[in-house]
């Protein structure tokens, strides 16, 4: 797994947290015991700490793993793919956490569908994983593509550091091939086709995500409970 720390940090720095973000935080309850995959600088675990929950943070870079634990109670560094840091993090996260936050990450790893199950199993009893993807689906997506593009950035949908990419149903599958229930889809937004031109659009944009979450979602947050295994 390569670094993900790479702008997002700084544009929270200088933007604050995405709408992503902001589903994100509040699909997590006051007080849980967090697992914070890929947990950057801290600036999730940061908001989680002040309403009383308990962050472990797993990252791949050290030097956002310095900064992240002004605000975890622990942080694991290391490769999310590579058997040693499973077994660090799985010790860290012992007997288990309410929620495994996996925001902005799985995009990245090679096999994601491998490391979600695996996250499954650190899961307490009744305990949930809240996830976010890019959806590759989304209308500014599509226009590239249609234009004949695939313009690589250091950051968006086309972040040059995505390995895997994912559509509204390619997500829900990632999410029930790694042993889930899909309990809630949280469609994240952003500016309409037009909405520059057209201001007013602003006001009915929430809605019209929700209603095509598909086409006008930039990012999906899903809320999972772990499906019971079988013995």
């Amino acid at each position: 797994m390569s670094g993900v720390r790479g702008p997002y940090a700084g544009l929270v720095a200088e933007h604050g947290l995405a709408a992503s973000h902001r589903l994100t935080l509040a699909a997590v309850p006051d007080g849980a015991r967090v697992l914070d995959v890929g947990c950057a600088t801290g600036y999730l675990a940061a908001d989680l700490t002040r309403r009383g929950c308990t962050v472990i943070g797993a990252e791949v870079d050290p030097e956002a793993a310095a900064q992240a634990r002004a605000w975890c109670a622990k942080v694991v560094v290391g490769d999310l793919e590579a058997p040693e840091t499973h077994d660090a993090v799985a010790a860290a996260a012992a007997p288990g956490v309410d929620v495994v936050l996996c925001a902005d990450v799985l995009e990245h790893l090679r096999d994601p569908w491998t490391v979600l199950a695996w996250l499954r199993t650190l899961l307490a009893p009744d305990g949930v994983a809240v996830i976010s993807v890019p959806n590759i689906g989304h209308w500014t997506a599509r226009r590239e593509v249609l234009r004949g593009r695939f313009p690589y950035a250091d950051f968006g949908l086309f972040d040059r550091t995505h390995l895997r990419f994912f559509t509204y149903d390619s997500a829900l599958e990632l999410a029930r091939r790694a042993g889930f229930d899909v309990r809630t889809v949280l469609p994240a937004g952003a500016p309409l086709p037009l909405e520059s031109r057209v201001p007013s659009l602003r006001r009915v944009r929430d809605p019209f995500v929700r209603r095509c979450p598909g086409f006008l979602a930039l990012q999906f947050v899903l809320v999972l409970r772990a499906v019971p295994q079988r013995p």
